[in-house]
């Protein structure tokens, strides 16, 4: 529907209420009353046969001493230079080299680990030792110390995920380097889970004792996610899901990140859904193709591709054994009361 037209006789009132840093809404009631969601990003996708020759330059031309850590940033041209992959998303690809060190430092941001390649770093989180193999999962809640150290051999490559763009337009950061009396402050559990549909819920690794105990609140192996998920009930559409929750309420991963994996069966595409949340979706194996919207997306192995909200998406497995990682905002939009999903016919 049009802007309601401004008559002439507004013009003195609607310059009167510009000198009062006021505006008037009914010549824009329409435009910012939109009639349903209108995010500014298309789906974009970066594939690791692009990435990996310029995570190789970076190692040979970026030293540590020079940067707080060796992150490459994937950035949506759609937000003007903004550091955002999606709306309240920010994904980047950081290497780590043997004998180096990312040394500790905290901040207000939401953030996740998700090893893509190589073997034996391992990540400090207020003191907890989560080592870092590929498809491990490792979270750095707000506020809490980490630092990154490789003690193995050859390159480590994993994916980082924040939610920088919020706290950006929050203007809510707060950032420390670790010193000599730093202490430790625990994150509060997240709220309980909003669940969807049929799926396994994953918490946190235990105590190796075996007694249940959460020892380690911010890991989450492969090896326990793998098997969680090929245990998992598969939906109509063949596919499986599993759900990453937090130790203690069992709700998501972090206020603001809300962890997903998806094993697709091949050749079926899976039901469509859209929703008021955002995705930045990683290829843990296999490869595929993705309808999302207008837009259709083949991926292999380590691709990144987003899922902006309120687009019709479909997923696709063209080879076997095709799982997908999925960081979202969904239990936030959830807990503001903004969250809406819709589904098609099965």
């Amino acid at each position: 529907m049009a802007a309601a037209p401004t008559k002439p006789d507004y013009a003195s009132l609607i310059a009167a209420l510009g000198v009062r840093h006021m505006q008037p809404l009914w010549d824009r009631y329409h435009r910012i009353t939109t009639r349903e969601p209108q995010p500014v990003d298309t789906p974009m996708a970066w594939a690791w046969r692009d990435m990996e020759p310029l995570i190789d330059r970076a190692t040979r031309e970026v030293a540590m001493e020079d940067a707080e850590r060796r992150v490459l940033l994937l950035t949506h041209p759609a937000f003007g230079g903004q550091v955002a992959t999606t709306t309240n998303l920010l994904a980047g690809l950081q290497v780590l080299l043997p004998g180096e060190i990312a040394r500790a430092h905290r901040h207000t941001l939401q953030a996740l680990r998700f090893v893509m390649s190589g073997s034996g770093a391992q990540t400090s989180v207020n003191q907890h030792c989560c080592p870092m193999e590929v498809g491990d999962l490792v979270l750095t809640p707000a506020w809490t110390w980490h630092e990154h150290v490789h003690a193995g051999t050859g390159p480590m490559v994993w994916f980082d995920g924040l939610d920088l763009p919020l706290m950006q337009h929050l203007d809510s950061m707060f950032f420390e380097i670790a010193g000599p009396d730093a202490a430790a402050v625990a994150p509060q559990p997240t709220r309980a889970a909003m669940l969807q549909g049929d799926m396994v819920l994953l918490g946190p690794d235990a105590d190796a004792s075996g007694d249940g105990t959460q020892a380690n609140p911010y890991r989450y192996s492969w090896h326990r996610a793998s098997a969680a998920l090929d245990g998992a009930a598969p939906a109509a559409d063949g596919s499986r899901c599993l759900r990453y929750v937090d130790g203690h309420s069992r709700g998501a991963v972090m206020p603001t990140l809300d962890c997903y994996l998806l094993a697709l069966a091949t050749g079926q595409p899976t039901r469509r859904y859209r929703s008021t949340s955002n995705a930045v979706c990683v290829v843990v194996r296999g490869s595929g193709r993705s309808q999302i919207g207008e837009s259709t997306i083949d991926w292999s192995p380590r691709d990144v591709f987003t899922v902006p909200h309120w687009n019709w998406t479909s997923h696709t497995a063209l080879s076997g054994d095709a799982v997908l990682f999925m960081m979202t905002d969904r239990e936030f939009l959830a807990s503001i009361g903004y969250l809406r999903e819709e589904h098609g016919s099965p």
